[in-house]
């Protein structure tokens, strides 16, 4: 995952920075349809670089919780005999819409954290909600890049911020000085007052490999170029990009909500199995009705339920829908 060498590079980029070993700690939360600290705030030689797992929903509200927490149990306060940390750094970075309330939380974080740290929040892509970012911090960066290289400037911008950070804190400087404007050619400041205009539209399935058992992602997303035609047939359309094999803590990290149903008519393409081979990944078993593969007609067991299924294709326009996930 390109993520974690991410963070695998700025911690190596950070130890060949003296000022840095002396005064950086560094934690990671995760978040999608929940929120864990993966790894607890620690000096930076004792720092481990995590696998970032990955799950449906993307719980802003929940992983806001999760930070106050940690900012209340883990930072060392300062008082007239002990040095306390100093303002920390919040690189939150995300690529989706909010699948929970986050309102209580950003409140929460206005009211007592947002003066004492700062949060630069980072969407991947255009599918983040934008607005509801502004209202967290002023500073909010669009990733647009689409290079290799891109990345690693991005990635490389992470580490001198944190580096310039620890050399104010040793400096007892005392002063946040995070520079937005160098973030380099991939990465756009967002004006609050031009929100970025984006297209969240996303439809994700889950699925399992009929032989292997093992879950995957399929992924549509919303064809822009067919709203004139939405008008008329008075549903959106969604373009396939592809099927993704996934691991069991998919299903962990996933938030616990009933699937919302969408119509197969909706959905264009049809991908294959990204394990077997099946040259069908969408058929739904008739007694779940979950996603498993098949390789055409004749019986077929779900690996979710281990029923027995008879699969027969039909000339008829058959409808009926589909469990949809949050992404």
């Amino acid at each position: 995952m390109a993520l974690e060498e991410g963070v695998s590079r700025i911690i190596s980029s950070l130890r060949r920075d003296p000022g840095a070993l002396e005064s950086v700690y560094i934690s990671v939360i995760a978040f999608a349809g929940k929120a864990q600290v993966i790894s607890p705030l620690v000096d930076l030689v004792s720092f481990y670089s995590p696998r970032l797992p990955i799950g449906g929903g993307t719980a802003l509200g929940v992983a806001l919780e999760v930070l106050m927490r940690e900012i209340d149990t883990r930072l060392v306060k300062q008082t007239a005999t002990v040095r306390g940390d100093w303002k920390p750094v919040i690189f939150l970075i995300t690529d989706g819409q909010p699948t929970d309330n986050p309102q209580p939380m950003i409140q929460k974080w206005l009211k007592n954290y947002a003066s004492g740290a700062t949060i630069v929040a980072i969407t991947l892509g255009s599918g983040a909600d934008t607005n509801i970012l502004h209202q967290l911090t002023p500073h909010v960066l669009l990733y647009e890049g689409s290079r290799e290289e891109d990345f690693k400037q991005f990635i490389d911008w992470i580490s001198r911020s944190i580096s310039t950070q620890s050399q104010s804190v040793e400096s007892n400087r005392g002063e946040s000085i995070i520079n937005l404007a160098k973030a380099g050619d991939a990465l756009v400041l967002l004006d609050e007052k031009k929100p970025m205009v984006s297209d969240p539209n996303t439809v994700v399935l889950t699925g399992r490999c009929q032989k292997t058992h093992s879950p995957y992602l399929i992924k549509y997303t919303r064809i822009g170029t067919l709203k004139s035609i939405e008008r008329f047939i008075q549903k959106p359309q969604y373009s396939l990009e592809g099927c993704f094999p996934v691991t069991e803590s998919y299903f962990i990290w996933s938030s616990d909500f009933q699937e919302e149903q969408i119509d197969v008519h909706s959905l264009i393409g049809v991908p294959g199995c990204p394990y077997c081979g099946n040259l069908i990944a969408i058929a739904l078993c008739g007694k779940c009705n979950k996603i498993m593969c098949i390789n055409g007609e004749g019986e077929a067991i779900c690996p979710w339920c281990k029923s027995q299924n008879d699969f027969v294709f039909s000339d008829s326009d058959a409808n009926f829908d589909i469990g949809r996930g949050q992404g």
